[in-house]
């Protein structure tokens, strides 16, 4: 009868954490990776509340991405965009078709007119583009690195796109993360190296018996709002209010410094530079090596948005410097948020509205278009005088 009871208060306990909307409950859809530390649960209920009531619900799709499905062979005639970063890539704040990979898609197949004479890196015209997120809540740039390299050659991708975001270069230091699993970049000599030895202290999770856990935690409310509170009372004691900054490192994305470089300890600046440089200038030659695009999209941060560039506290000074040394094409969306923004819009709320994700796509899609006609166009050769 005990038993019973208790059974049934866990199922109305269920019931109503999946009715009622409450800030900061979600599913713990966290998947084991031995490469990149874990993805979500293939198939798993993502869920996202924010404080003004706003709900989204997505699924996670068989390659554990919040995404539509997506065949691992490439249809003739495609142009593959991949897109990989942190959460701004997994856009859990809007429904999926708001979201900006989403958008990108759309607008570049109503204007392939716009793109004649482009093709995929197989020489095939391009007859249709198909967008692919690969987002991951807490990536780094190196984590979106190793993720890459799990993916581009087995989806056939023809662009490699990295959303950078300002919290980026806090995620590659563990000192500044404050998490142990997950790998990290560390400086050797003139490059860098990967330490993986997180693996060595989770790989007990890939048994059957933990992976049998993780599925009741990614299709259950209750476990999973028992385990988060577990681990705030593990970090925090007892509090009578715990932030959402705080809600959200008790499940392995908080750290020590802030996104702005002046948040950082000075003895870290410079490392968190040639960490971000080194991991980009590998990243770049290995999907060149394949005959693909790489190419970064740049997130602004909110409170630097309207600020002159060469004044800004933040990554985006280093970032362009990088990219415009090493040639790799850097896609700046501010000019797009800020005209919005000006105009009395709201681009940011807990990351980018649906209105940010249509400015961040509108940038993209004009870099596209203008890098394939440039790409496809041959000039007409100079008559004689």
């Amino acid at each position: 009868m005990v038993c019973l009871a208790g059974l049934g208060a866990l199922l109305a306990a269920e019931v109503i954490l999946r009715v009622v909307s409450i800030p900061g409950i979600s599913y713990h859809a966290f998947y084991y990776d031995s490469v990149t530390g874990g993805r979500n649960y293939p198939g798993a209920t993502l869920m996202y509340r924010n404080d003004r009531g706003e709900e989204v619900r997505r699924r996670a799709n068989a390659w554990g991405f919040p995404d539509v499905e997506h065949a691992l062979a490439r249809e003739p005639g495609v142009l593959r965009i991949g897109f990989f970063g942190d959460s701004y890539t997994e856009a859990m704040q809007v429904p999926l078709e708001d979201t900006f990979f989403r958008v990108v898609g759309r607008e570049l197949n109503a204007r392939l007119d716009e793109m004649a004479g482009a093709t995929n890196r197989h020489d095939e015209p391009v007859e249709r583009v198909e967008t692919i997120c690969f987002g991951m809540s807490g990536r780094g740039t190196l984590q979106s690195w190793l993720e890459c390299q799990q993916w581009m050659d087995r989806a056939e991708l023809d662009y490699v796109v990295y959303v950078f975001v300002e919290n980026d270069p806090m995620d590659q230091i563990q000192a500044l993360k404050e998490s142990d699993i997950v790998p990290y970049p560390v400086l050797s000599a003139d490059t860098f190296v990967v330490d993986r030895s997180f693996h060595e202290r989770y790989g007990y999770k890939e048994s059957a018996v933990h992976r049998a856990g993780q599925y009741l935690k990614a299709h259950s409310l209750v476990i999973s709002t028992l385990e988060g509170r577990l681990k705030l009372l593990k970090r925090f004691g007892i509090k009578r209010r715990v932030t959402e900054a705080e809600r959200v490192g008790a499940v392995g994305h908080g750290g020590a410094a802030g996104m702005a470089p002046s948040t950082w300890p000075d003895s870290l600046v410079t490392e968190g530079e040639l960490l971000l440089e080194r991991v980009l200038g590998r990243w770049a030659r290995d999907v060149g090596r394949g005959g693909r695009r790489f190419v970064v999209l740049r997130v602004p941060r909110e409170e630097v948005l309207l600020e002159p560039l060469e004044g800004q506290d933040s990554w985006a000074p280093a970032l362009h410097a990088f990219c415009a040394r090493e040639h790799i094409p850097l896609v700046d969306p501010t000019p797009y948020l800020a005209e919005r923004e000006r105009a009395g819009h709201e681009m940011y709320y807990d990351h980018f509205t649906r209105e940010g994700h249509e400015a961040f796509a509108e940038a993209f899609v004009a870099f596209l278009i203008a890098s394939e006609c440039a790409h496809h166009t041959t000039p007409l050769p100079e008559e004689n005088p």
